[in-house]
């Protein structure tokens, strides 16, 4: 009987300061990409007189809206204000909350 040549193969498993660093990379790649912001100036802008927070909610990840935010109304009627709508830190944190139901939020500031 003759044996056949089986060839084994080594199996890299990577170290623990490896798994600990790609572990540290991904945790700060999902920190730091968080946050998006836009900003509209209306008339000539902010005037530094007051600033109004509300959250708008999204369902099926951003195609139906849930609450309707006027930014005019947030305003008080004036001409001149500055709307920004950001994703932010907050609205990562309340994802995992409202990932199972598909909803997704964004923080708008209205500056007066």
């Amino acid at each position: 009987m003759s044996s056949i040549p089986v060839k084994t193969r080594r199996v890299h498993t990577p170290s623990l300061t490896t798994a600990r660093s790609r572990l540290l990379a991904l945790l700060l790649l999902a920190l730091t990409t968080s946050c998006v912001s836009h900003r509209h100036s209306i008339g000539l802008g902010s005037t530094g007189t007051g600033e109004e927070n509300s959250r708008q909610y999204y369902l099926f990840f951003g195609l139906i809206n849930v609450n309707e935010i006027n930014a005019q109304r947030m305003a008080d009627g004036l001409t001149s204000y500055q709307i920004e709508t950001r994703y932010g830190l907050w609205d990562l944190m309340l994802q995992p909350l409202l990932l199972p139901l598909t909803m997704t939020t964004r923080t708008i500031t209205v500056r007066t």
